[in-house]
């Protein structure tokens, strides 16, 4: 199954909560509050990291987004947000993927593309931050510390 990843708010901007989505023939969507974003920021603060805070976290929310579903995923397209760290991002996503899984997904499995608007992961993920529909997990700070370091 190909799967897009699309993010509404970035994960940066602390003082609102982010949704990460994705969708095709299945849509599913996390969200994390503002509050447990700034806990999150601060681990990384303290663990010596902060300039990966945002790209890290956005990995570690992409696997806790797609980790039941990784047995039927072939592709992962994720929306361009930032722009020249994409092969960062993918290193931080395939460490934990092959850290917590036994997933065949590889490096080349992994892309990134600007989705655009009209594309369901993006209107899945704006419905759950415009709080028209529910996130299917609402994610703190608790799952994100294991990943952190």
């Amino acid at each position: 199954m190909k799967i897009y990843i699309d993010q509404s708010s970035k994960i940066e901007y602390t003082s609102k909560h982010t949704v990460i989505a994705y969708a095709n023939s299945k849509q599913k969507a996390i969200l994390i509050e503002a509050r447990e974003k700034q806990k999150v920021e601060k681990m990384f603060r303290e663990a010596k990291k902060p300039y990966i805070f945002r790209y890290k976290t956005l990995a570690i929310l992409i696997y806790l987004l797609i980790k039941n579903d990784l047995p039927k995923i072939s592709s992962i397209i994720i929306d361009k947000e930032y722009i020249g760290k994409e092969p960062l991002i993918k290193d931080f996503l395939i460490q934990i993927i092959r850290k917590k899984t036994n997933s065949k997904i590889t490096q080349d499995d992994i892309s990134f593309q600007l989705i655009g608007k009209h594309n369901k992961a993006h209107e899945v993920a704006i419905n759950v931050f415009r709080k028209k529909t529910s996130a299917n997990k609402i994610i703190t700070a608790e799952d994100v510390a294991p990943f952190v370091v």
